[in-house]
């Protein structure tokens, strides 16, 4: 009796195992297939990356969402396209400056970083990153599968729970706080860094500013290629509720993954190219219009490897002017970055 006794409780026992097993296991399986609550835009699938091109190529659409200076509106003062070769092991990323001019009768005050928060003036109402990345299809011609947004507040934040990021600068700058970073090695931790990617108290303000962020990006790939596996799931889960996206946990640790068996000398930076334009329009803002023929140049170059050409006049862009050329720098690699 004792030992049908014994027998029944290891029966119970093991079921009782089981079933926590299979709920951590469905945890961990809702967890790694499940998106972040904050995800609410979904991108329109005529704006990516066809089906036979899949496994080729895929482009993402990064965003800083910024309340800086107090505003009570949410711009994309980081606007960044990302463009993962899949099948040659490359990324370009094309910096797009918050200013570029996409049209006043486009979207309140004419600037591309007010599509998140305004919306069309012509739309149905609807705001956010579907909105920014449906412009960007339509004036620049690109595919976008995937975004991510990063809320500036949080920003500093995820740079903490990074354990810091560590820059190399090869000239002195002084942040927008009195705060000087002499030529070399610093480790930024969240306040400086958010500081750091901000700052736009320079001669050429936000074009310099992308620059600056050049060297925040060298850091965070450092930070990638050289933490273990392991280590980086950690980091990645944590990091997760802390950004929008339409990505899941397992899509992004997949990603990540296969960023690491890249190196910083596969991945450029260029910014888009052109020239700022002072009290433009009816609003009288100081503006960024795209040069539209090297625009189509360097579109065709980095961002479309399996895909035809698009002339300079396919491109849906407004070229307001063209005085120089001095600020249509080439790509840089991050290779000098890091």
């Amino acid at each position: 009796m004792a030992k049908e006794k014994k027998k029944k409780n290891l029966a119970v026992r093991l079921i009782i195992f089981l079933l926590i097993i299979a709920l951590i296991g469905t945890g961990a399986y809702m967890l790694l297939h499940t998106k972040p609550a904050s995800s609410g835009d979904e991108l329109d699938e005529r704006l990516q990356t066809p089906d036979y091109l899949r496994d080729k190529v895929m482009t993402i659409l990064v965003a800083g969402i910024d309340y800086e200076e107090g505003r009570t509106v949410a711009n994309t003062d980081v606007i960044m396209v990302v463009n993962i070769d899949l099948k040659a092991k490359k990324m370009n990323a094309l910096q797009i400056p918050r200013d570029t001019y996409v049209g006043e009768q486009l979207v309140k005050y004419g600037k591309i970083n007010g599509l998140y928060n305004w919306g069309l003036k012509d739309g149905d109402g609807t705001t956010g990153i579907s909105v920014l990345a449906g412009v960007i299809c339509d004036q620049l011609k690109l595919t976008i599968d995937n975004y991510v947004c990063v809320d500036m507040e949080v920003f500093g934040t995820l740079v903490d729970m990074l354990g810091g990021v560590e820059v190399t600068l090869d000239e002195d700058i002084t942040l927008n706080e009195g705060t000087v970073l002499e030529a070399g090695t610093h480790l930024l931790d969240g306040t400086t860094a958010e500081n750091f990617v901000r700052n736009r108290d320079y001669a050429l303000a936000d074009i310099t500013r992308l620059k600056m962020q050049r060297y925040f990006f060298g850091g965070l790939l450092n930070k990638l290629f050289n933490t273990p596996k392991m280590e980086l799931l950690s980091l990645i889960t944590a990091c997760y509720d802390y950004i929008d996206t339409d990505f899941t946990v397992q899509e992004i640790l997949q990603l990540a993954l296969t960023a690491q068996s890249f190196t910083a000398a596969d991945f450029q930076v260029i910014r888009a190219p052109g020239e700022p334009v002072a009290a433009y329009g009816i609003y009288g803002l100081d503006v960024w219009t795209l040069h539209r023929e090297k625009l189509a140049w360097i579109l065709n170059m980095y961002m479309r490897p399996y895909t035809d050409s698009v002339l300079p006049e396919e491109l849906g862009v407004i070229e307001l002017q063209h005085t120089t050329d001095s600020l249509d720098d080439e790509a840089a690699n991050m290779d000098d970055y890091t």
